[in-house]
Order: C-alpha cells, then structure tokens, then sequence
C-alpha cells in the first residue's frame, strides 16, 4: 500500500495473480482510504480471474469478428481436402460472400470474438438473418460463424464455441426472408423449391415442352436447360465449373470440373446436337470465360468486361422455375434433369456404376437412391446355392 502518485488523497494497493495460463500477472487499484483501495484490488483481480485470456496475437478474446473472419477464410484457402486437393473456388467464393452479406457492414461485425460467443446474441444476429435473406441463408451464416468460432477455440481464444446450443431460427410468416410456398399453382418463383417432386423425372414430351419454352426466354437459359439435360450436370458445375477451354467441339467432349467428391471431376461426351447448340453459342458470344456466363452485357457500367463472368445461381434458378412453370411442369426443378438423366440412363439398361460416373457420385447409394431404389438389385439369391444333401448323423 502506498499513496497514490497522482491522486492527492488516495492510497493505490498492489498484488500480483495468475490469469488462467498461470502467468503471473500485477494489477493496481486505488481509494480514499486503505480498506477502499484494497477492496477495489480485490475485486479487479476476481474479475480478471473470470475474463479468458487466451490465443494468439492476431487471434483473441477481444479481436474483431470481422477481422476473425478473415483469418478464418485464409485458413480455408490454404486447407486440403481428405484427397489432397484445395478447397474449390466456388466454394471459398460462396464464403467470402456470406462473410460481407452478413457479418461484415453489421453490428455483429465490431464485437469482439468473446462478445459474440453467445446463444443469445447468434441466435438474435440469425433470426434477423432469416427475417431478411430466408431459412438458407441463415443455415449457412450459421455455417460460417461456426467455423470462426471453432478456429478462436482451437487458438485459445475463447474458452468452448456455444455454437452447440445454438438453435436455428425460421424466418417469421410475413417477413420478406420468408418462402413458404406450398402451393406450386400461387408460386412466385422464389420459394426455395419446397413443393417440388424430388422424385419424378421428365418425360419426353414434358422435356420436349421445357426446351421449347427455354429456347424462348429471354433470360439465355435454353443452351444450359440443353446442358443439364445432356449431362446430368449439376447446375452449380454448369455455372460456375465450366469454361470454355474445358469443352472439346471437335471430340465432342467436356471436362466438367466439380469438386462436390473427387468423382465429379469427369470428362462426359456431348450429343451431335448438344455439340451444335454450342458450336452455335461459340459463334454468337465467343469463347472467354464461361460457357454459360453473362452474355447480355459485354461490359459492365464501369466499363470492365463481364462477357463470359459467372451468372448469379439464383437468378437463373428463378428464370428456370419460369420456364418450368410455362411447362406445366411446376413440380420440377434444377435437379430434376440430373434425375431425368438417372432415370433414362436406367430405363434403356445401363448398369448403376455408369450411370453414376455420368452424374459424379461417389457413392452408389446416391444413384440409387435418383432412381428410387431402396436396394440394389442382386443376383446373389440364385448364386450363392450349394448343391448337396446333408447326410444323416452316425452315418
């Protein structure tokens, strides 16, 4: 105890503690009197005892969660899959968007890592989230918050993520995040697919009623409705996964880059026609970029090039529930051409494994579970049959 150096008047005590690293650590405190000082000690060092101290310099309890963020998505740059190879561009891309739509530009954005450590306040930030941006949207924010907080706990910086506790709010009935649409004859396109029939495939003339439709929209979506139905191509690795170098005219080929298992990166082979429709697009938009990239403005308002740059997912998905509207084909959706590939692929006799390596499945299962089979035929029953007659015992 000693009196204060500046505060005319007052004592200053000072102790030593050890913070939960066991790092010893000196604090400070003052008061009128002797018994003021040394109770305002005590109870600095109680509550520097409670605060976490923990993790690195650039990653902490009070670093921003913005600036975590970014350390996080630099770590997701640099991370390898289970087969050796980098995270995709699509997806470090769908990330780092979710990052500046949601985290960064919000409250959410200055608190520190300690801060919004809370089941109270994530799951205050993903309500607003959905009420805004829909039910998905909000699934993946919480996706992305929790590998911030997963990386701050695995540094120290915080004591455990409550992301565990953490439960997922649905956008409220009314609020412009909520697309709860049932009923595909009042649809405004932007429902989220949810009354849609994941488990029929087109038929020729519904396909026929499609393409037709899609060849007259003026969205440019009738050369990739042409594609999916082609390919079994899903629509991401149409979007996004498909460059002009990777298609081959000539071998009538593509390399479709997809990254969902290491099965979808496979080389499929285009159909004369097919190989037309995109002799036809090379002809007309040219060959940089994407094969279904932007082509209804060759620059953008600031004058830089956007021919070819990937298309907004959701937008062409809202011009293709359009089309399939027109189609009398409301129950169908992106996926329904992969399935429609599955289910002829099945009908004219070809085995699951090469149905599979044409949608780029990993797994079986999944090809059989496009077709809706519960189990795999097998021949093992009439097989797996000895031919003998067991002899009766003693002899």
């Amino acid at each position: 105890m000693r009196p204060h150096p500046t505060l005319l008047g007052h004592q200053q005590a000072r102790g030593y503690y050890r913070d939960r690293r066991d790092v010893r650590r000196e604090a400070t405190a003052s008061g009128a009197s002797n018994a003021a000082a040394t109770r305002a000690l005590k109870a600095k060092v109680a509550a520097a005892e409670k605060e976490h101290v923990g993790g690195t310099a650039e990653l902490n309890h009070k670093t921003r969660l913005d600036v975590a963020a970014d350390l996080w998505l630099a770590r997701k740059r640099g991370q390898r899959k289970r087969g050796g190879g980098a995270l995709s561009p699509t997806t470090i891309a769908d990330y780092q968007g979710y990052i500046n739509r949601v985290i960064k530009g919000t409250p959410l954005a200055a608190m520190s890592v300690g801060q919004v450590n809370s089941v109270a306040v994530i799951e205050g930030w993903l309500t607003d989230v959905a009420n805004t941006r829909g039910n998905v949207a909000a699934q993946q924010s919480r996706k992305v918050l929790s590998g911030i907080l997963d990386l701050a706990e695995r540094v120290e910086a915080i004591p455990a993520s409550v992301m565990r506790r953490v439960q997922l709010p649905a956008a409220a009935p009314g609020t412009e995040g909520d697309r709860s649409c049932r009923d595909p004859e009042d649809c405004d396109f932007n429902c989220g697919g949810r009354h849609l029939d994941t488990k029929r495939a087109f038929t020729a003339d519904e396909m026929k009623r499609v393409q037709t439709n899609a060849d007259a929209s003026t969205a440019d979506v009738g050369d990739l409705v042409a594609f999916l139905f082609g390919t079994g191509a899903r629509i991401s690795e149409a979007l996004r996964n498909t460059a002009w170098s990777d298609v081959d005219l000539d071998a009538q080929s593509v390399h479709v880059r997809g990254t969902k298992t290491r099965h979808a990166d496979r080389v499929l082979a285009l159909s004369d026609g097919l190989t037309e429709r995109l002799c036809d697009r090379a002809s007309t938009y040219g060959t940089n970029g994407q094969v279904f990239g932007t082509t209804r403005f060759a620059v953008s308002r600031n004058g830089a090039n956007v021919l070819g740059r990937p298309r907004n997912r959701q937008n062409v998905l809202k011009s293709l529930r359009k089309v399939l509207a027109v189609s009398e084909t409301r129950w169908a959706g992106s996926h329904s051409f992969r399935r429609t590939v599955a289910t002829w692929m099945d009908e004219a006799g070809a085995p699951l494994a090469e149905i599979g390596a044409q949608l780029g499945h990993g797994d079986l299962n999944v090809t059989a579970h496009y077709l809706g089979r519960t189990t795999a035929p097998t021949r093992a029953a009439s097989i797996m049959i000895l031919d003998w007659t067991p002899t009766e015992s003693g002899e």
